[in-house]
This record gives structure tokens, sequence and C-alpha cells, in this order.
């Protein structure tokens, strides 16, 4: 749509400047040749003239005179025609007494011959002033532009009008040369309009591409979660079967005051779960959910800080991949742990700046370890042939680099915290 309109834009400038042009040239010839038609009627020999209307006849001396000013006229000023012509008794229209035309042309001429004047132009002339008509092309007399002044006599009376024809065909010769001029420009533009929808569509390709990959990966990252809430859907509802078997049991068999601690021991967990999951941001409530069912099954205890804010500053896979990654590292390194089993989440909002925490208990990191943890292909835990190591803390890294932000590592006492800081913009 673009190159089209511009396209059209250009066709209408090249028009607009044809145009300009030729009205342009047109006003130019209309002036001179009023000018040159007010001149030629000063230079008329008027004695000559009414002596010629007296007796109008080829034969009579004062036409071949009056004749001559015309053709010295017409050969000076360059003009096709110059001529002398009455208006019609009537006044619509006139008759040609004198014409002076170019020797390489044989004109039907006779005295009286019909001339074509408007109305509105002898009007003009009546009033002392001069006229220019439109271009004409008549078969006969060629392409020209008529310009007529008023014929006075010495006594103030109207004797006719005195015409000039100026060829217009080198006109049409300067409206082609503006097109042909105006040719370079229109093939610009074209070229400028190709390269220009070439560019749009292959910005449009690469967009489609990155937007086919980054919907790609988002739509693996919240795949992968679904399957954790739905594994932890069944979980819980296999959980809770197991758990009305047990109550069904203990009250059927009158252990009434069993029945009781055990409803308030789910009470508790339940209540304790409640406390973790106060989560502002619903990814992020989602992901820790399965995460705690996760951890949970590998008896894993999950500490979750309660995180008021929603982050909004932060695009929400941005948010799942940091910490997806840095959650599935402190899962896979508690559960090694000798001792206690812990891992503990913290997201806050401090001034300008978010923070995020993933702390676990297990094996520490060295120094050495620290310098090439976020190489890609670089792990601390041993290979498995089920699933590809050393892929989540480069993730991590490349989306807090994106967002400008930075990562710091404390790993002493059998303890490990990530610290995640990105400014809010």
């Amino acid at each position: 749509m673009s190159g089209v309109l511009f396209l059209t834009m250009t066709c209408l400038s090249v028009a607009g400047s044809y145009y300009n042009t030729m009205q342009s040239v047109r006003l130019s010839i209309a002036n001179q040749s009023m000018k040159t038609a007010a001149m030629v009627a000063q230079r008329i020999d008027l004695a000559a003239y009414e002596q010629f209307l007296q007796h109008p006849a080829k034969d009579n001396p004062a036409y071949e005179a009056i004749r001559t000013q015309l053709s010295q006229a017409r050969e000076q000023f360059g003009v096709l025609y110059s001529y002398i012509m009455q208006i019609n008794e009537d006044g619509n229209g006139g008759k040609a007494m004198v014409v002076a035309y170019p020797s390489d042309r044989t004109l039907p001429f006779q005295i009286g011959d019909p001339c074509y004047v408007t109305a509105e132009q002898i009007a003009k002339i009546r009033t002392g002033q001069s006229y220019y008509s439109d271009i004409i092309r008549d078969p006969v007399y060629g392409v020209y532009m008529s310009a007529g002044a008023p014929l006075v006599g010495k006594d103030g009376q109207l004797l006719g009008i005195v015409g000039v024809d100026t060829d217009m065909a080198m006109v049409e010769g300067i409206g082609e040369e503006v097109v042909r001029n105006s040719t370079p420009v229109f093939v610009f533009h074209g070229l400028f309009v190709v390269v220009l929808i070439v560019l749009i569509l292959g910005l449009q390709r690469w967009y489609r591409r990155e937007l086919k990959a980054a919907v790609g990966e988002t739509e693996e990252h919240y795949q992968d979660e679904l399957r954790s809430v739905i594994s932890s859907i069944r979980s819980i509802r296999h959980d809770f079967v197991n758990h009305m078997q047990v109550l069904y049991g203990l009250i059927e068999c009158g252990y009434f005051d069993k029945a009781r601690d055990y409803i308030q021991s789910l009470l508790k967990e339940t209540k304790l779960l409640d406390l973790t999951v106060r989560i502002a941001n619903p990814a992020l409530m989602v992901l820790f959910h399965t995460k705690w069912e996760q951890a949970k099954s590998k008896q894993i205890v999950m500490q979750f800080a309660e995180c008021p804010d929603s982050f909004e500053s932060i695009p929400s896979i941005d948010l799942v991949k940091i910490l997806s990654n840095l959650i599935d590292n402190a899962i896979d390194a508690a559960e090694m742990a000798e001792g206690e089993k812990r891992i503990r989440i913290a997201c806050r909002r401090e001034d300008r700046q978010y923070i995020f925490e993933v702390e676990n208990t297990g094996t520490e990191i060295s120094p050495e370890q620290r310098e090439q943890i976020f190489t890609v292909g670089y792990t601390t835990k041993p290979a498995t042939q089920s699933c590809a190591r050393g892929a989540g803390l480069p993730i991590v890294q490349a989306v807090v680099s994106k967002h400008a932000g930075n990562i710091e590592i404390v790993s002493e006492h059998g303890v490990t915290r990530f610290t995640v800081t990105l400014p809010i913009k």
C-alpha cells in the first residue's frame, strides 16, 4: 500500500510539474503575443488601410502596402501569421481583410473569409484592451495561439483588430522535454519504492521469525509449567484420596482423638502452603507452586518469603526464565545435601530495583567454579544421559544482561545463595 501511494504521488508530482510548466510557457507566450499585436497595430499605415476599406480588393495598391507592413512585422517578431480582421456588424465573429503568412505556405485566403473571435474577445477590443486565445489545433493552419489588439483610426474610431498567430508546436516539444526530464526522477522514485518494499518485507519476515522463536520459547516454558501443575493436581488428588481413607478408617474404628489430630496436622500443612504461595504475580505463583510440589516430592523444605509486588516492569516470561532455572539448580543441589535439605526463595522491591534471591543447602561452589558457571555446557553436577547439563545459568545471565541487571553468588558454610538485581525502568 505504501508503494502504491508513493508511486501515485510521484505520478501526480510529474503531472503537476508538466501542467505548471505548460501554463507558465503559455502565459509567457500569450503576454508576448499581445504586446506584439499592439506594436504591429501601431505600425499600420492608417490612411492606407482606410483607403483599402473604401475598395477592399487585392488589386487595390493600398492592400499590397498593408500586406507588406504585416509581412515585415511577421518576420521581425517571428510570428506565424499576422493579419487585420474586421468585426462583423452583428458583433459576433469577424472576417479577414489582409493576411501575411510564410512564403512556404499556400493558404486559400480570400478577403472577407470568416475569422473566429469570441464575443468576450470583441468586448475587450472595444474597450481598448488586447486578448489572447487558448492553443488552437487546426488541420489547415497548424497549432497556434492567437492574440489581438485594437486598430484605432485617427479620429478614435475602431477600424478593426490586428491579430498575430504564434506557432505553438515548440510548446508541445517543451512538454515532451519536461516529461523526458522527469523520467529519471520517476525511475529513481520507482527504485526507491522497490527497495522500500523489499526492506519492509525483509523486516516483516525477520520480525515474524523472531516472534515465532520467542513465542515458541515462551510456549515451551509455560507448557513445562502447565505439565507440572497437572502433575501437582494429580498428586494432590491422590493424597486427598489417601487422607480420606485414613480418616474414614480412624472414625470407623472409633479412634476419634487420632482422627482429630490427623485433621489438625493436615490443616497445619495446608496453612503452611497457603502462606508460601501468597504471590502477587500470577506467573510466579504458578511457578512457585509447581516447584514447591517438586521439592516436596524429594523431601526438600522450600520456604517462600511473601512477594507483594507484581513485578510488572519485567515480562513474566523473563521472570520465569530466571527463577525456574535458579530453583531447578537449587533443587538439584539441595537433593544431594547430606544434612538439612532446604531452599529459601525471596522476591522483593527495593527503591528502583527488583531483587530475587534463591538460597539452598548443599555442596558449595568454589571460586574457580564461579568463573565458569555461566559458560554454556559447564556444570558442577554429574552429567546424565537423560538430559543436557549446563544450559540453565547461561539463560539466566542472558535475561539479566538484557535488563541491565547483575547476579551475585555467595557460597559458604554449606549454603549457596544467588541474588539477581534488575533495575526498574
